[in-house]
């Protein structure tokens, strides 16, 4: 169910039927007053994309209806938020910091929350958040590539990536869903061998140089004698099952078969084509300048809930996780105090049926993964 409120004079709407928040406000405000009703320890996810302390003013393009139906659209231009802090870190700090604390409360006990950053603060924030949250909640620095082309700088190397933060509100009971992504033409190369069953590569079975040094068990198995990485048993079931294969020089190794993979598993190095950056031309494209990709959000959420968590995003811009969340069937939450992103954000969710597909990608993937491996 659908359905979106603006929070005005500190009132929102309290109907049990609700299940999803869209909210003009400060979200600091916003946040304590969700706190005071019922919103503690309910939010699987949390995102944010918040200022990244590079003290420029960002504003957005939208397109107007037109007011009749020989009318053209126009586009106008509506200031989104400022990143100006006259360059004094300690006060942009002194922003966050309750925020991030009022954050924390939103999280249920596996939850977790990613802060999207770039060089300017992401190392001050990352000591503010070991504070809030604890050093050994921190769960995961993703860099991911934001432009195809760095940009030419007259100093150093032409910065390329952003930086996400991963923090668990309980390191010990946090969960992960396991990312995979479709295979590419380096990925496809070791699996070079071919038999009835279809295309495979070899994984070691015997134990080699530093795990050669550890304590493995000596004994023969099929005529050879090694220290191996498992145990007779799982050899012998492997055997049975015909997935050991003899090499040349009388090794054994084992069949890993391409159609049994669901696809290359995802690192915290995200420059895969999969999670692109927007481009001009990409019919995701807003004009707005610090948009993401519906893909690079999609990944999150797979990744750290189920259907029906909850996702909050409290910096919302442009939208993308409040509309990501709700194709993917998460309930959501997102507030912003730009009225011209919640207006963005809201024309997306009303246009949500025109727009792409994400709950298709899975099948489309598997798709692939098994004509590569035919």
């Amino acid at each position: 169910m659908l359905e979106i409120i603006e929070k005005k004079d500190n009132k929102i709407k309290n109907d049990s039927t609700i299940e999803n928040y869209l909210i003009l406000g400060d979200n600091l405000s916003t946040m304590e007053y969700l706190l005071q009703h019922g919103w503690e320890n309910r939010v699987r996810l949390i995102y944010i994309d918040p200022p990244f302390f590079s003290g420029n003013q960002f504003s957005v393009k939208i397109e107007v209806e037109p007011a009749t139906k020989i009318a053209s659209r126009t586009i106008v231009e509506r200031p989104s938020y400022h990143d100006n802090w006259e360059k004094n870190l300690s006060a942009y700090l002194d922003f966050m910091e309750p925020r991030l604390k009022k954050m924390k409360d939103f999280l249920t006990s596996d939850g977790v929350i990613y802060v999207h950053l770039d060089w300017h603060v992401v190392h001050y924030v990352k000591v503010l958040m070991d504070k809030i949250f604890g050093y050994n909640s921190f769960v995961n620095q993703i860099i991911w590539r934001k432009t195809n082309s760095p940009k030419a700088q007259t100093k150093g190397f032409g910065n390329q990536h952003d930086v996400i933060l991963v923090y668990a509100k309980n390191i010990d009971a946090v969960r992960f869903n396991k990312v995979y992504r479709a295979f590419d033409e380096k990925s496809l190369r070791p699996y070079s061998y071919e038999d009835e069953r279809g295309k495979f590569r070899l994984i070691e079975l015997e134990a080699h140089g530093i795990q050669r040094s550890a304590k493995r068990k000596v004994f023969e198995f099929r005529g050879r004698t090694a220290p191996w990485l498992y145990s007779k048993e799982t050899l012998e079931k492997w055997w049975q099952e015909g997935l050991i294969y003899r090499t040349k020089n009388g090794r054994y190794a084992k069949k890993q078969y391409l159609h049994s993979m669901p696809g290359i598993l995802v690192s915290d190095l995200w420059v895969d084509d999969e999670v692109a950056p927007i481009q001009g031309a990409s019919h995701e494209y807003l004009h707005f300048v610090t948009q993401k990709p519906e893909a690079l959000l999609r990944r999150i959420i797979l990744a750290s809930t189920e259907k029906n968590d909850i996702v909050a995003d409290f910096f919302v811009g442009s939208g993308t996780t409040v509309v990501v969340a709700e194709k993917l069937g998460r309930k959501w939450i997102g507030i912003d105090k730009s009225p011209a992103a919640i207006y963005l954000a809201k024309k997306r969710l009303l246009d949500i049926q025109n727009s792409k597909n994400l709950l298709e990608k899975d099948s489309k993937e598997k798709k692939y993964n098994n004509e590569v491996s035919s």
